[in-house]
């Protein structure tokens, strides 16, 4: 009997040990955005977790959270001051799921930042609320000055360059070195500072307030510059992979959009085709890879490949 019992349980160890573990599941995507000021559900720094169903979402900062970026496993963000009637405040940084978030920076006087590679470029009121350009690490040491005096509020910098709308005299758009040098005019005309241009990884899209149906592509450095036309307004949304996305807006006389729809054309301008047909009132939120996420106007959540 003894040996009888061996067996068995030398042969049942081998059946256990011939099936695999259950491998666990992977866990879904994220995407941390933040929502417009003038939206009361959905203001400060909100979390949607890409299940490819309903698209759970969650507030993470209920306060008025600006100009948003990620980098590496921090997002950063400017805590706008309630108190302050313009766009300023602290830049702020936490972790994706809203733990560790730390100001770091002090006394509400930044207006704007930009995050290129390991430095912080950010501007910042002086006490005659002239804005001054600053830049320091992710962490938030190394604070030094740049220029005592930025001549606009509206800049982003990538790749060692920065560039910017002249907001104080011709509202065009331009680029230079950190330090103010090789200061260069890129536009022709007026370009929003707003939305009127973006950098993507290498690429500088643009588009000038008088002709919102015509967009350009360029190298940072200004090279293999490429015309992107539309019947519709041109909305950037991503470039990846070669790829440039923007949502076609079409408009009536008075300048309300009657239909809506995503787009997508090769960096060279060719190859452009619709992805999809939204509805007048879907908000995008953010993308994931080729992945991107929208809300209705009755606050749900859906995904467009």
């Amino acid at each position: 009997m003894k040996k009888t019992l061996l067996t068995f349980g030398f042969i049942l160890s081998l059946i256990l040990g011939s099936i695999p573990a259950m491998a666990a599941s992977p866990a879904k995507p994220v995407l941390v955005w933040a929502g417009d000021y003038s939206d009361e559900n959905w203001i400060g720094v909100n979390a949607t977790t890409l299940d490819g169903k309903t698209n759970p979402t969650k507030r993470l900062i209920k306060e008025d959270a600006r100009f948003l970026a990620v980098a590496g496993d921090w997002v950063y963000f400017l805590k706008q001051d309630p108190d302050s009637e313009v766009v300023a405040g602290n830049i702020t940084k936490m972790k994706k799921d809203g733990t560790k978030s730390t100001e770091i920076t002090k006394g509400n006087k930044v207006s704007n930042f930009s995050i290129d590679d390991q430095t912080i470029y950010y501007g910042a009121y002086d006490e005659n609320y002239e804005v001054q350009l600053w830049s320091m690490k992710l962490d938030g040491s190394g604070s030094k000055l740049i220029s005592k005096e930025l001549v606009s509020w509206s800049y982003q910098a990538s790749k060692g360059t920065i560039f910017y709308v002249n907001t104080r005299e011709d509202s065009k758009l331009y680029s230079m070195k950190p330090d103010g040098k090789s200061k260069s005019a890129i536009s022709k005309a007026e370009v929003d500072p707003y939305n009127g241009y973006k950098l993507y990884d290498g690429v500088l899209y643009y588009s000038e307030s008088s002709t919102p149906t015509v967009a350009y592509l360029q190298d940072l450095n200004g090279k293999n510059k490429v015309k992107i036309t539309s019947k519709a307004n041109i909305r950037p949304i991503s470039y990846q992979k070669q790829l440039f996305y923007y949502e076609e807006a079409t408009t009536d006389k008075n300048g309300t959009v009657t239909a809506l729809s995503l787009v997508q054309v090769k960096r060279d301008g060719t190859q452009k085709k619709t992805i999809a047909k939204l509805a007048v009132g879907d908000q995008f939120v953010g993308s994931d890879g080729n992945t991107f996420v929208y809300k209705t106007a009755k606050n749900k959540f859906y995904t467009v490949k």
